[in-house]
């Protein structure tokens, strides 16, 4: 059976690919013990930022985010929760003017896209923010994403809202297309994704709506056709979770269920 399948589009000269799987996930069948209580850690928030309503697909966009931008430097935008992310991540961030914008509200595939809006970053009532947290309340950050953990430590940074949103860009190595990466995500006037890519650069969103009334997508754009690469990620992603799911009654511990993580995200793939 088909769980994962993109929609494609050619806008404003960039493919996109978009996968809004509304109230049917790709995983129809959860482990029990994601309804249990938990030992202190290691667990499947700190691990996979997998709980009890957010459940496995969250392990398997993780995945296929990390596996579509291999080969790649990896950079992100954690929406809104700039601050937290910095913590979790133990990185300062790249000041930015822009951030992509997907409304988790809107389930409508062609209305729920708003593309790069103005950043802007959450100031904590209590504590008392800082003042550089109030000076630069109205830009996002930019986060080196070096392993997957990163990946997430970001979302988990944004998960505790009605909606969770972070933004993956893979590009060149090298200190120059960080640069230029930063620079197009600055300034006055709003980017295009056909002017922050650079061929062979993926760009992928991924929203997860949290509370009722909120819908998971995967947005991923790129001038290159992705159209086999992510027929075949989408394949592979069937198998894995048939094969989780033809398993689970026999997982009945912490350690079991976050090995069946470790295979359902190929990210050792």
């Amino acid at each position: 059976m088909k769980q994962i399948r993109f929609d494609a589009a050619v806008e404003n000269g960039v493919n996109v690919y978009r996968y809004l799987p509304g109230e049917d996930g790709p995983v129809k069948a959860h482990w029990a013990g994601l309804y249990q209580q938990w030992p202190e850690r290691p667990t499947p928030w700190t691990e996979y930022a997998v709980n009890n309503n957010n459940t496995e697909e969250i392990a398997i966009y993780l995945g296929l985010i990390w596996r579509m931008t291999d080969g790649l430097a990896r950079y992100g935008i954690a929406t809104y929760y700039r601050d937290e992310a910095a913590v979790i991540l133990q990185q300062e961030p790249r000041l930015i003017d822009w951030e992509y914008d997907v409304d988790a509200e809107e389930l409508d595939q062609g209305r729920r896209d708003r593309g790069f809006v103005p950043g802007r970053s959450c100031v904590p009532i209590r504590p008392e923010p800082t003042a550089w947290q109030r000076e630069h309340a109205a830009q996002a950050g930019l986060f080196g994403i070096a392993e997957p953990r990163d990946l997430v430590g970001m979302l988990q940074a944004t998960l505790l809202d009605a909606s969770a949103e972070v933004v993956i860009f893979g590009v060149e190595p090298g200190p120059d297309r960080l640069t230029a990466l930063t620079r197009s995500l600055s300034g006055a006037t709003r980017p295009s994704l056909a002017a922050v890519l650079q061929s062979g650069d993926v760009f992928i969103d991924l929203t997860v709506g949290v509370d009722l009334g909120y819908g998971d997508s995967l947005t991923i754009a790129s001038h290159a056709d992705l159209t086999a690469r992510l027929r075949h990620l989408a394949d592979d992603y069937d198998q894995r979770i048939a094969d989780y799911e033809a398993k689970i009654s026999g997982r009945s511990s912490i350690q079991a269920f976050l090995a069946a993580m470790q295979d359902l995200t190929g990210m050792g793939a």
